[in-house]
């Protein structure tokens, strides 16, 4: 689950880009979560979905994350 705040005065959407990495750091696959319509100070939680498979132990990093206007 990927958490977003909007600390922005403004209602706003979100796109957060994420990588999984595994034990040695390594980069094995990425994910997008998006969220639309987040009012000023409110909290949400969204998924992260990717196209990649990936097992074992992993740890997600967040790369990126735009905001824009609603």
């Amino acid at each position: 689950m990927v958490k977003i705040e909007n600390g922005s005065k403004e209602t706003s959407n979100y796109i957060i880009s994420v990588e999984f990495l595994n034990k040695a750091g390594t980069r094995v696959g990425d994910a997008l979560a998006a969220s639309n319509n987040v009012a000023a100070g409110q909290k949400v939680e969204t998924k992260a979905q990717s196209l990649d498979k990936v097992s074992g132990e992993v740890t997600c990093k967040v790369t990126k994350v735009t905001r824009y206007a609603s």
